[in-house]
């Protein structure tokens, strides 16, 4: 008998961010049980999320199967022999976010966006993976409370570091703009590098700051935001639109959403041409540093 004819449904138990549990009776035994059922939208089908294959069961492992992608974008930044400039930026963001525009578009948050979860075939073609923390968004209900423990802290939106639980998929979009400008170490010093560059926030760049949980729990002086991007990204220069594309990720309050991202004239500039460039083996590291270093995407 297919395990999916064994057990008959009787009520549903509770529900929660990633499916909901159901008591049922087992057909065989006849006793009644609890199932566990996740909600799995079918994001695979969008070549730019990594391919779901196949599933099996051991009596304590659970494997799943996929398609089989040898790199990460942190192989492509360490890279020392990509080449410069913003085309190869291009190339690439321009899949990330319009992976995760498809993403959302299906009600799902990622919630650990990092180099090492986006993969890069030997073709350059970006597969989004790891989706262990990923949930569904409830946009219809506003006040819904999301796990705070979330996300790889270098990678952690402010709404976050703050403590809030009431947030929304443009915690994604944050992510991936540290993605081009990335920031961290400890919580508390996640917060003063976050301050140095984009300023304190204020009721101006930030009018819902004061609500957050742990606004209160922290006493700093003004910053101003930083004017120097080449020199934070280690550039001699960088474009204004390049510059306007990262701010724009790396806002304290309203954020665009990634399908608005897409249509930045950054983005749409010029036609987009799958570069020659492929990613050198000898020059990949395959261990992460223990604290990333604030770096430039690609440069």
């Amino acid at each position: 008998m297919p395990s999916s004819d064994r057990y008959e449904t009787l009520q549903v138990a509770g529900r929660g961010a990633f499916g909901l549990v159901v008591i049922a009776r087992d057909n065989f035994t006849k006793q009644r049980v609890a199932i566990k059922r996740i909600i799995v939208p079918n994001v695979s089908k969008l070549h730019l999320v990594l391919k779901y294959l196949d599933c099996f069961a051991t009596a304590d492992i659970l494997s799943i199967v996929t398609e089989e992608v040898p790199y990460t974008l942190a192989d492509v930044i360490k890279d020392t022999l990509k080449p410069k400039g913003e085309n190869l930026n291009r190339w690439f963001y321009t899949q990330i976010l319009s992976g995760i525009a498809y993403i959302h578009s299906k009600d799902i948050m990622h919630r650990d966006m990092k180099p090492e979860n986006i993969l890069i075939t030997l073709r350059n073609i970006v597969k989004i993976a790891d989706f262990g923390q990923a949930c569904i968004y409830r946009k219809e209900v506003p006040d819904e409370e999301y796990e705070l423990d979330v996300g790889t802290r270098w990678y952690r939106a402010p709404e976050l570091l703050f403590g809030s639980q009431k947030y929304k998929p443009s915690v994604d979009v944050w992510a991936i703009g540290c993605i081009l400008a990335e920031m961290g170490r400890s919580e508390l010093e996640q917060i003063s590098i976050i301050f140095g560059v984009l300023g304190t926030p204020s009721s101006e760049n930030w009018p819902a700051w004061k609500t957050m949980p742990d606004a209160q729990k922290l006493l700093f002086f003004p910053k101003e935001p930083t004017n120097d991007w080449a020199d934070l990204l280690r550039c001699k220069e960088i474009s204004a639109e390049f510059e306007n594309f990262i701010l724009l990720h790396l806002q304290y309050g309203s954020r665009p959403a990634a399908s608005v991202l897409l249509m930045h004239s950054w983005i749409r500039k010029g036609t987009l041409v799958e570069p020659k460039y492929r990613i050198s083996r000898r020059n990949t590291e395959r261990k992460r540093d223990a604290l990333p270093p604030i770096h430039p995407f690609f440069f």
